[in-house]
């Protein structure tokens, strides 16, 4: 262990774009998830994304057979049940809105459907879910990610909603600048839309990667001043407070925060 390395002192191989997003807007949480080893197994909305890219994926042949578009979406619906039941397994404390679960498994396949027609016409991915690396100067960590979809010099990352975006949201922007810097590619939002009455791909390039990339700097690099001030995750917990009054922060986030700041 290098005693100068902060990040190494805490056990912390490598940022994300997720793990620098949570430090800018929760540190406590970040805290939690990445001092102190939350982890929780997500919830519907996150099944629903992570289910539609898989079904993408497995059409355009990155899987270990070829899927049709039923055997695609056949995936899609076993994926997004499947995270159900890992989770129940491997969270049973994890409350689960089976209201919110049902209502989006009545609409996976009009979002696994509405992404397939909109990436098949624009054809065959070069690459898909690829690893990226990014370095920056004097950060001893790299960034790691996964980019969806590559098309030549094209990244392509897949947000599913039931919200029209009037904008792109600024830290799905810091996500894909992170991969154009590390790919040399131009980041693309596609926003798969899913409203009671209609249903929508809503693309945003992100022209200014190398203002995102610059904030992107200054949370690492505050990241790594933070965890200079101490060696002990629970001093460096004492300098925050968590605000579990915020929609965000479930029932077993509290009480996993509970045990860390004695509330």
């Amino acid at each position: 262990m290098n005693s100068n390395n902060p990040f190494d002192v805490h056990g912390i191989e490598h940022l994300s774009p997720s793990s620098i997003n949570t430090f800018l807007d929760d540190k406590a949480m970040w805290i939690m998830r990445y001092l102190f080893g939350y982890k929780n197994g997500g919830g519907p909305a996150m099944w629903r994304g992570s289910a539609v890219d898989r079904g993408i994926g497995a059409y355009f042949g990155y899987e270990e057979t070829p899927h049709s578009e039923e055997q695609s979406l056949h995936l899609v619906e076993s994926q997004y049940t499947g995270y159900k039941a890992e989770c129940e397994y491997n969270y049973p404390e994890q409350e689960i809105n089976l209201n919110k679960y049902l209502e989006e498994k009545t609409k996976l396949q009009r979002y696994f459907k509405t992404a397939l027609d909109f990436y098949d016409d624009l054809g065959q991915p070069t690459d898909y879910q690829k690893k990226i690396e990014l370095q920056l100067p004097d950060l001893p960590v790299p960034i790691i990610g996964f980019i969806d979809l590559q098309y030549g010099d094209t990244i392509r990352d897949i947000k599913t909603t039931a919200r029209t975006p009037s904008k792109v949201f600024e830290g799905h922007a810091r996500q894909v600048s992170v991969y154009a810097q590390a790919m040399n590619c131009v980041p693309i939002l596609d926003y798969i839309v899913v409203t009671a009455k209609d249903q929508k791909v809503v693309s945003h390039t992100v022209r200014n990667v190398q203002k995102y990339i610059e904030t992107v700097e200054q949370i690492a690099y505050s990241i790594m001043q933070f965890l200079s001030y101490s060696n002990d995750k629970y001093e460096l917990a004492n300098g925050c407070y968590p605000n579990i009054d915020d929609w965000k922060w479930g029932e077993d986030e509290i009480n996993f925060a509970k045990q860390i700041w004695r509330i």
